[in-house]
């Protein structure tokens, strides 16, 4: 017989800031037993990662009960919640990336024994204990490179695997992951898996995952989140005519030659000539020679830390070629040859964590969408009545599912109250408003539900089949759209063209 380690009774919750006061939890009992590991399955937006903030105590109930069984007893107050959980997540990660705190690998490895977001220790024995076992965890995850990386400078993979051990640290009695090996190349997933396997005698591990591989086979109850109710069996989804490994693969597009514009123009859209790229005085790509071409649609495959993200960034304009480096950019709907900035940001749209993570403005999800015609961090004009209809439209291609009066209300909605997966698809939304030259994909279905992956990857096809060049990045080949014609590899910000 397992003994409790979290009990919730007829619990039902809105989230913060709410003034409509929706609930997005509704009537959840749930016994979680010490050493039961659990998948919690579900679509986007049915209410996991709310529930994992729950029994980290993030949360209160709008009604019902929550208890955490620490060894003194039974507690209801959500301290009892934070001291014995660890959570790692999308949003715990997009936090620490908006708030770009001075902090080193070791730094962020130090954090996780206080659970507070910056080192407060001033030294002596424990401070040291700590350090020693932070640098043994570090050696475990096979990290010890990072320890004196900027944290900035880390790839979300890497930042990523250290958000694991940060947790591991705290030895907490209840390990919550959510979502937590997107972004993680094949080496990395097989480290994350090797210490959480470690751990896992030591804690109760509840974790989301989309894809089926994900889920370790010792972690083998499984809970079932649909419209914000749990269930132990999989509740039957209206409509839904085919599994989600069949929706996974099932694309439902074909694309001709002619249909893809795959023509080379005599200008490339992008050519690279012995570009090399500093961040932090840390060479970072070395001597990229590249070129992009109308009709191409690249995927660029690499390790964790190898510069994808980087070379992307460059693309887009975020960071900068050294001297003796030159990178032309040719885009026909911004008039041709361009040099501003504001030129580059109009015409080349990036959809990543990072741009994700640093959008910290608590915006509305139509508005959101509306500033991708100027590719802004926040509104700072009124946009037009056409402008706001093309967003809405934008917002329907990604959302098929939802109906008219689905679509308006979630406008309306906050993007800090939307889960990871929503974001995920309004952010290719906010990047096709304005008719952009080039779309730049950095990871874009990490966090999206086997469904959502398809109707993604769908679009992808049909925007390039209408003209529309792309670069994709990914750890998963099955992520892929159909379109990819043009591969190359990123090998220690090194990049060689596969023939």
């Amino acid at each position: 017989m397992f003994e409790p380690i979290v009990t919730i009774r007829d619990l039902s919750l809105f989230l913060p800031g709410d003034a409509s006061q929706r609930l997005v939890l509704h009537h959840i009992d749930w016994q979680v037993a010490r050493g039961r590991h659990c998948a919690l399955l579900g679509p986007n937006g049915s209410g996991k990662s709310t529930l994992l903030r729950l029994l980290r105590g993030e949360l209160w109930p709008a009604r019902g009960h929550i208890w955490w069984h620490t060894a003194e007893g039974r507690e209801q107050s959500p301290l009892a919640g934070r001291a014995m959980t660890a959570l790692v997540s999308p949003g715990q990660q997009e936090n620490y990336q908006r708030q770009a705190w001075d902090l080193t690998g070791l730094d962020l490895l130090l954090t996780g024994f206080d659970d507070t977001p910056l080192v407060y220790s001033d030294g002596g024995a424990q401070a040291l204990a700590r350090r020693e076992a932070a640098v043994r965890m570090a050696g475990r995850l096979e990290a010890e490179g990072l320890l004196d990386r900027a944290m900035h400078t880390l790839s979300q993979g890497q930042l990523r695997l250290l958000l694991l051990g940060r947790a591991l640290l705290r030895a907490p009695a209840l390990l919550l992951l959510d979502e937590c090996t997107d972004g993680l190349d094949a080496r990395y997933r097989e480290i994350f898996f090797d210490v959480l396997e470690e751990h896992a005698s030591r804690c109760t591990v509840i974790m989301t995952a989309h894809r089926p591989g994900q889920i370790p086979p010792w972690c083998e109850e499984r809970h079932y989140v649909s419209e914000g109710r749990l269930y132990s069996v999989p509740p039957k989804q209206a409509g839904q005519e085919a599994s989600d490994e069949e929706t996974d693969t099932e694309q439902g597009l074909t694309i001709t030659a002619e249909e893809a514009g795959q023509v080379e123009a005599v200008r490339p859209l992008l050519n690279l000539e012995n570009v090399t790229v500093f961040i932090d005085r840390q060479e970072v790509l070395h001597n990229v020679t590249w070129s992009m071409h109308q009709g191409e649609h690249w995927r660029i495959s690499g390790a964790n830390g190898s510069g994808k993200s980087t070379l992307l960034r460059l693309l887009a304009g975020d960071e900068f070629a050294a001297a003796g480096g030159t990178l032309e950019r040719w885009l026909p709907r911004q008039g041709g040859a361009v040099d501003t900035l504001a030129e580059v940001r109009k015409g080349i749209r990036l959809v990543s964590d990072l741009s994700q993570a640093l959008y910290g403005y608590s915006l509305t999800a139509h508005d959101m969408v509306c500033t991708g015609f100027d590719n802004s961090i926040g509104v700072y004009r009124k946009f037009s009545t056409a402008e706001k209809a093309e967003a809405l439209r934008r917002m329907r291609e990604m959302f098929p599912e939802e109906s008219e009066a689905g679509i308006e209300v979630l406008g309306r909605q906050s993007i800090r109250r939307l889960s990871t997966g929503q974001l995920r698809r309004l952010f290719l939304a906010r990047a096709l408003v304005g008719e952009p030259d080039i779309l730049l994909l950095d990871e874009p279905c990490s966090g999206l539900d086997a469904q959502s992956r398809a109707r993604y990857l769908n679009l992808l096809d049909l925007l390039a089949a209408r003209g529309l060049p792309m670069v994709f990045v990914s750890h998963h080949g099955e992520d892929a759209p159909l379109c990819i014609n043009r591969e190359a590899h990123m090998e220690d910000g090194r990049l060689r063209v596969m023939v």
